[in-house]
């Protein structure tokens, strides 16, 4: 809403003077009766209804409708001059256009509502998108149907799908990538890497009873499982349980932004981030820490062509779950718990 209590300009006709007072006011400014009143332009009521109906007819003011009473808004000198170079039948097409500002409008509905035969309508759909006036969108709801809008509009994220869609389809690639740098980014700030130290004694006690236990006839292998380690080859071990600084959904995003990994076309949101974020917790590939922190999912990484890095589960990461010689795996015998130097090496990293 706009009011001034400014007095009119000297030059011009009262009809430019209330114009160029109303494009004083901010970009997309609604005007009611009485702020055009307040412009003191005109001398009274009736000489400012006239007024009004003269930048209507020139296509100046766009007629609106708002909580049931009516308002105005204010056109651009070059867009009121298309206008009026439209023929009747493109000008009633286009107010319709309009009128679904960012949601856009159906042709069938289009055609309902201006009462034009298909053949008109289409020949006047095309002249407008020739002059660059309407462009027409692709609906991730109804993508059958073919739909219009303002050309210098931004379709809303309902009639696109967000970020997440691209021309009316899923965006798969976009979707794989930030996916990718997201998991990555979460497990660097999940895991840190265990501090250097030499095995201790009775592990090194335990490894010599077991070779000198071990007989010729049990060829024993490696377990299977090894520790995920970190950019110094070292162990990667979870934060303590005080640990309160996970990644959360805010944070992550203001990596995204703040790195530029990815380019979207529509600017990425907290809420569209969310999305993604419980996509990849139903995926298995990240975890909820208390109320807002996300951590990645350590799984097992197997042996040099054993399965796929991140298989396995908590049974399958202990040596038992893999152990080649379980069966023979007994108290007393060759190989126990007791002296099984994997299983306390294990527990030490794990």
């Amino acid at each position: 809403m706009a009011s001034s209590s400014k007095p009119a300009a000297s030059s011009g006709s009262k009809k430019d003077q209330l114009y160029d007072r109303c494009a004083e006011a901010p970009p997309d400014t609604v005007f009611y009766q009485r702020d055009l009143a307040d412009m003191q332009v005109a001398d009274d009521s009736a000489s400012l209804m006239m007024l009004i109906q003269q930048l209507v007819d020139a296509h100046m003011l766009q007629v609106m409708t708002w909580e049931g009473q009516v308002c105005y808004k204010l056109r651009s000198r070059d867009e009121a001059a298309k206008l009026k170079s439209m023929t009747p039948d493109e000008r009633l097409i286009f107010s319709h256009i309009e009128s679904s500002g960012t949601a856009g409008i159906w042709t069938k509905t289009i055609k309902a509502k201006t009462g034009v035969t298909q053949t008109i309508m289409t020949k006047c759909l095309k002249q407008l998108e020739s002059k660059a006036l309407i462009k027409a969108i692709n609906n991730v709801k109804f993508p059958t149907r073919k739909m219009y809008m303002l050309a210098h509009l931004m379709p809303s994220e309902d009639v696109v799908g967000g970020p997440w869609h691209q021309d009316g389809e899923l965006d798969v690639d976009l979707i794989e990538a930030l996916s990718n740098i997201v998991v990555r980014f979460i497990e660097r700030e999940s895991w840190v890497e265990q501090k250097q130290r030499g095995p201790s004694k009775v592990a090194i006690a335990k490894r010599k009873a077991y070779v000198l236990s071990s007989t010729n006839d049990i060829e024993a292998e490696p377990p299977l499982f090894k520790p995920p380690l970190g950019p110094h080859k070292l162990p990667l071990i979870p934060h303590p349980s005080s640990h309160r600084h996970y990644p959360t959904c805010a944070s992550i995003l203001a990596y995204i932004r703040a790195s530029g990994v990815v380019d979207t076309s529509v600017a990425l949101q907290e809420q569209d981030l969310q999305v993604l974020l419980d996509n990849l917790v139903f995926d298995g590939k990240i975890e909820r820490m208390g109320a807002l922190g996300y951590r990645s999912v350590r799984g097992a990484v197997d042996r040099e062509g054993v399965g796929e890095e991140g298989d396995g589960n908590g049974l399958s990461q202990a040596p038992c779950g893999r152990c080649p010689v379980f069966s023979l795996c007994g108290e007393g015998g060759p190989v126990n718990a007791k002296s099984c130097v994997y299983f306390t090496e294990w527990l030490r990293t794990g």
